[in-house]
């Protein structure tokens, strides 16, 4: 049976205690209340600029480099581009900032991005290239016409990480009618991507949020080449003190005192709404160990994740106003 794939950007805030917020939510086909797949990311601009559907044509490259507004990042084209639209950022004087989500002529989406900081251990060994390492306003123009599945955009974004770094912490989606993938920066040139279950949610609130890894399950799981010897080597990982490799506990920042008001608040929120029985209050929150992927309760439609990106709720009085 054919399935239906949707990406929703979501010109939506959502509001802790005054703050705006990018949050993140995919929703499983096997999930859905429909079947469909979806990847949605709320506007983190207060207030929200207007969005236009930008239409960029197949064309073909000729020794083009691809240059940023932002920073210095620049890399050099493959000769044939596909078909993509965009849905770009604008600033407040009507000027192009960067393209932020689409999909191409492939049925390959993607969304760019979620901010996610690396600890400061992984930083301090292999600090994010700010100068010119591929940062937010590059991504969608340099991987989305050039790929022809979800997992393609993983393997070329991470590619890219590898040779020019990340210029900042972020994470990526990418959706095609194979299903959901997420990429997410744990230094300046390490990364992992993990495919999400098809019967499952993901929510994140610019934190890290992924944890196994097995570098045998290249059907589920992707990576820079030395993502676990480079954590091993440089002590970001110890197997014989932590067993498993844990993606988040090696490379991802998580503060309580920062975190605990502006990103715990919005994993617990959401939690709790697609799974009413989860009791967890927020001042029993102490770090990032909530569930990464998980079943909902029922299953979820757009109206759902439309709700879910709205909401202004504090966990704690979550639920007396529904």
């Amino acid at each position: 049976m054919k399935r239906s794939v949707l990406s929703l950007a979501v010109g939506a805030v959502l509001v802790i205690s005054d703050a705006t917020a990018c949050t993140t939510i995919f929703v499983g086909e096997n999930a859905s209340s429909d079947g469909a797949q979806y990847i949605a990311r709320n506007e983190d601009m207060n207030p929200a600029n207007p969005k236009v559907l930008q239409v960029n044509q197949e064309k073909v490259n000729k020794d083009t480099e691809f240059k940023t507004n932002l920073n210095k990042f620049t890399y050099t084209l493959p000769e044939k581009a596909m078909r993509y639209t965009t849905i770009p950022e604008w600033n407040d004087k009507g000027q192009f900032r960067f393209s932020s989500n689409g999909f191409n002529d492939a049925g390959v989406g993607i969304s760019a991005t979620e901010t996610i900081f690396a600890n400061e251990a992984s930083l301090k060994i292999d600090p994010y290239v700010e100068d010119t390492g591929i940062i937010e306003d590059a991504i969608p123009d340099v991987v989305l016409p050039y790929v022809s599945s979800a997992k393609e955009g993983v393997m070329r974004l991470g590619k890219i990480i590898e040779e020019k770094g990340a210029g900042e912490g972020f994470g990526v989606a990418f959706i095609d009618k194979d299903g959901i993938w997420y990429l997410e920066t744990g230094s300046g040139h390490q990364w992992m991507a993990a495919k999400i279950p098809a019967n499952t949610y993901y929510v994140t609130a610019n934190q890290g949020r992924l944890e196994k890894f097995d570098m045998n399950d290249k059907e589920n799981y992707l990576s820079s080449p030395t993502l676990i010897s480079f954590a091993e080597k440089n002590g970001l990982y110890d197997p014989k003190k932590d067993g498993e490799f844990n993606f988040k506990k090696a490379y991802t920042k998580d503060d309580a005192k920062s975190d605990g008001y502006y990103n715990y608040p919005r994993v617990l929120v959401l939690q709790k709404m697609y799974n009413p029985e989860i009791k967890t209050d927020f001042k029993d929150v102490k770090s990032n160990d909530f569930p990464v992927f998980l079943k909902p309760a029922k299953k979820l439609g757009l109206e759902d994740i439309k709700a879910g990106l709205r909401t202004d709720e504090s966990p704690n009085d979550f639920g007396k106003n529904h």
